[in-house]
């Protein structure tokens, strides 16, 4: 499972990497450039501190439903649900 990740904490990385996940780390991006990373890396989920709403729409609009759109504090139980 690939996982775009926007957070400056790299710990949460780190436990999705200890989850098995391939993790594309990104420190800061907007909700477009945090799109077309997921759409390029062919990602299963982004996680962001915010701006989901936004993000959710630009997936939409790029035919990317299938991605999911987590909070970054909710993204390690997301990854437990949905498996590796």
């Amino acid at each position: 499972m690939r996982v775009v990740l926007v957070s400056p904490d790299t710990a949460v990385a780190a436990a999705l990497r200890d989850l098995g996940v391939e993790v594309v780390y990104l420190a800061e991006a907007d909700p477009a450039a945090l799109v077309r990373t997921a759409l390029q890396e062919d990602a299963a989920a982004v996680a962001a501190p915010g701006a989901l709403a936004a993000i959710t729409r630009l997936l939409a609009d790029n035919g990317a439903t299938d991605i999911a759109v987590v909070g970054v504090d909710s993204i390690t139980t997301w990854v437990r649900q949905h498996g590796r």
